[in-house]
Order: structure tokens, then C-alpha cells, then sequence
């Protein structure tokens, strides 16, 4: 399995290269919503890799669905997810550390990730047993890309320390969730915040749903927020 992730990370890398991703950092004291640019290859090298080595051959329906719908999810994206960054980069004072990101979408049976970046999307696509609503799609890129955010952050959360005896896992989802959590509370989403309920308790690891436990019905996402907020 390390051979195949390796191989996989490997290929998204190049992905990534061919598309020309631009990673910068804002000016000190900046704080800019990044350009987030969806990028699908059409019958690409990760999707063809991905569905050889992990058995599971991408299908063309799904490729050309996918590839016809790129527009579709980016217009989702500008229109939703762009103001979930915006408001979490205004309340926490902090900038996001690239200004411009491209994220690569993949038909492949592959779990979405930071990095790289990576968003899986078959759960949207018709032929899934009960596809998602495409206007959950801005928040699974939001998670990944408050990874990266996060990662630009000083680590020295007193309530991470507090569950220092849950896995890793499970502390690295804490702040992520909050802040999923806290920007649809904010801009009055509960039909995202059920849809990530139910994922979370059921549809995700154990350590998933510890963390969501955490967040969301032990101590808050408020207190995760006070807690990044720039001084």
C-alpha cells in the first residue's frame, strides 16, 4: 500500500507541475482570498494510475461527466466557497500562506487530501448510489485547504495539548473541523452542517468522528477560533 500511495503521490505532483500551480506567499500583513482554480485532465496520468493500482479502473462515464462539470463546480466554488475562505481569513486576522491554488480533481476511488491537493469526486457524480448536492463541494475543498492554511499557523493550541492522548489523526482534524464548523454556523448553513454531521458520525474513521465529537459536542468550535485569532 506505501508503494501505491507512493506512486499516486508521485503522479499528483506532476499533475500539479503540467498545470502550473503557483505557490506564493502574500506580503506581510496581507490578508488576500487566494485564486483557486479547478483543473481536471481529461483521461490524465492520476486517474489512469490511480484506478490501475488500486484495481478499480476509472470509468469513462465517469471521466467524461467529470470533465463536463468542471465549470459547473468551479462556478459552485466561486460562488460559496470563496466567501467560507473570506470569512475565516477576516476573523482569524491571519493570511492564507499561497495566492493562487490549483486544485486537482480525480474520478479515481482516491480520498481527497491537502497535499497535494486533491479532491475526490465521484461521491458528486451520477453515477455514485445517491450522489452528493453539488452545493456540499465548496466545503470538502474548504477542509483541504484549511490543511494548508493551518500549517502556516504557529502549532500551540492549549486545547490540542488538552487531547494530546487522541491519535494524530484525530488532533490534526480538531482545528479544521472548527473551522468548517464555525463558517457555516456564521453564514447560516445548516444544511452543509447536517450533511458533515451525518459524513462524520457515520460515513468517516473512528478518529474522524472522535474529532468531530470534540468540535462539535464537547468543547465548541468557538473556542478553536479564539484560539487562532492573530493577536
Amino acid at each position: 500500500m506505501r508503494s501505491v500511495l507512493l506512486t499516486l503521490f508521485i503522479t499528483a505532483r506532476l499533475v500539479n507541475l503540467v498545470n502550473g500551480q503557483s505557490v506564493q506567499e502574500n506580503l506581510p500583513g496581507s490578508i488576500q482570498v487566494p485564486k483557486v482554480s479547478l483543473v481536471y485532465v481529461k483521461n490524465g496520468p492520476f486517474d489512469r494510475e490511480c484506478g490501475s493500482l488500486l484495481n478499480k479502473p476509472v470509468k469513462q462515464e465517469d471521466i467524461d461527466e467529470l470533465s463536463g462539470r468542471v465549470g459547473e463546480f468551479q462556478a459552485m466554488w466561486d460562488k460559496e466557497g470563496s466567501v467560507y475562505l473570506q470569512t475565516i481569513l477576516k476573523e482569524t486576522g491571519r493570511p492564507f500562506p499561497w495566492q493562487d491554488v490549483e486544485v486537482t480533481l480525480t474520478a479515481c476511488d482516491f480520498p481527497s487530501m491537502g497535499s497535494p491537493l486533491i479532491i475526490y469526486t465521484k461521491s458528486f457524480l451520477s453515477s455514485a448510489s445517491k450522489p452528493h448536492s453539488v452545493s456540499a463541494f465548496p466545503i470538502v475543498i474548504f477542509h483541504e485547504l484549511m490543511h494548508i492554511f493551518l500549517r502556516s499557523v504557529d502549532d500551540n493550541s492549549l486545547l490540542k495539548q488538552k487531547y494530546v492522548s487522541e491519535s494524530p489523526l484525530t488532533l490534526s482534524q480538531l482545528q479544521v473541523m472548527a473551522l468548517e464548523k464555525f463558517v457555516l454556523l456564521k453564514l447560516g448553513r445548516p444544511d452543509i452542517i447536517k450533511w458533515l454531521d451525518t459524513r462524520y458520525r457515520t460515513r468517516f474513521s473512528p478518529e474522524h468522528r472522535r474529532a468531530w465529537e470534540i468540535v462539535n459536542d464537547i468543547e465548541g468550535c468557538e473556542a478553536f477560533i479564539a484560539e487562532l485569532k492573530k493577536n
